[in-house]
């Protein structure tokens, strides 16, 4: 997905702490005020948007973009080891004559800017959340969304009714799709979500069993290939540089590395998740993370890309050919650790130190891990 980087010269008022709630604490509220300076700016790119980007944001008609609004901007909160984290990041409608139509991520930038990123969630026939929420009739109630986190930006909404947060299931992992405001199930307390959670994800990931390599045929490799094409071919300079790409001829010689398997922990346990992630190369040099995706059909959709920098820092990693896998435990982007087999060992390295800013420096035990995640 396509970012874009707002420079704003206004204050906004914002919280930038990050926010740990033990089970069953009411969370602090965080506010974002949008500025009719913010909105300006920001609709103004959302009008200036390339035609061809229309169908990825749910957009039929350029006049659409005639009369835009946005809507109440929600703090995304994601839950991770059974606590709520605040990133600095809030999800914005965008509506056309009062009919939402995608949103936005809004997150503040040291120097001043403002990093907005446009999502979708029409693509297979998913419901939006954004057109979700506009119908649910405790909208009003709504203090936040919640990742668990996954490979959405949104799973859960958390509403405070009768001075309680209740968490309100918004996506379905069994049908794959997001589900109707009118119709959003299952509320929970905090502890009961995570318990809810750790059984649904086993059963979930259960069904990877046994599948965790992965065959590069024809058929993935030119699925790949020419997504990568497609999406890159008319960026600008400066985003063809975001990607790792220094020519746009090297996008007329692209070809996969090899697969790496992704994994989660639950209940300890290590568990493939029916996803890889390989380095899309030109010319034997590392451009970018792709990621595939096993359906329940047995069919295999790409899932997304990014992360150029890290493509590199692995392609020139000495042990990368000892690599097996990856495990996501915190990350958007999906690769927390890489998992390499050593003197017949598997070792967890740590992609990225954020105290040193170094890479793939740090090796830990499965064990070491696990006690490491539990801080």
């Amino acid at each position: 997905m396509k970012k874009i980087i707002l420079n704003l010269s206004f204050t906004v008022l914002i919280f930038l702490t990050v926010l740990t709630a033990p089970l069953n604490a009411q969370i602090e509220k965080k506010e974002l005020k949008l500025t009719p300076e913010m909105e300006e700016m920001v609709l103004t790119e959302i009008k200036n948007m390339p035609e061809k980007d229309y169908a990825e944001y749910g957009i039929t008609d350029r006049s659409q973009l005639m009369n835009l609004q946005l809507g109440k901007p929600i703090p995304m909160y994601y839950l991770i080891n059974e606590t709520l984290e605040f990133r600095n990041l809030w999800q914005v409608s965008v509506m056309s004559d009062d009919e939402p139509l995608f949103a936005v991520r809004v997150t503040p930038m040291n120097d001043g800017q403002y990093k907005v990123s446009g999502f979708n969630y029409m693509k297979g026939g998913a419901v939006s959340p954004a057109k979700g929420i506009n119908n649910y009739e405790q909208k009003d109630l709504i203090i936040a969304s919640v990742s668990v986190p996954s490979a959405r930006e949104v799973d859960y909404l958390m509403i405070r009714k009768e001075g309680q947060d209740i968490f309100v299931q918004i996506y379905d992992e069994v049908t794959g799709e997001y589900i109707k405001g009118e119709s959003f199930k299952d509320e929970y307390s905090l502890s009961e979500l995570v318990i809810h959670l750790k059984e649904e994800r086993v059963r979930y990931y259960d069904k990877f069993v046994n599948k965790s390599e992965l065959k590069i045929t024809p058929k993935i490799t030119k699925m790949l290939i020419d997504q990568a094409y497609s999406s890159h071919i008319n960026d600008s300079d400066e985003s063809l540089s975001d990607w790792g790409i220094k020519e746009r001829s090297q996008l007329e010689h692209l070809h996969l590395g090899k697969p790496i398997p992704m994994y989660r922990i639950v209940n300890e346990n290590l568990k493939f998740i029916g996803k890889w992630k390989m380095i899309v190369m030109s010319d034997g040099e590392p451009l970018f993370f792709t990621t595939i995706k096993l359906e329940d059909n047995d069919q295999y959709i790409w899932a997304g890309s990014g992360a150029a920098e890290l493509a590199e820092v692995i392609h020139n990693y000495e042990y990368k050919d000892f690599i097996i896998g990856c495990l996501w435990t915190r990350s958007s982007f999906g690769m927390d650790y890489l998992i390499i087999r050593k003197d017949n060992k598997d070792i967890f390295v740590q992609e990225y130190d954020y105290v040193t800013g170094e890479y793939l420096k740090n090796e830990y035990s499965f064990n070491e891990v696990l006690n490491l995640l539990k801080k």
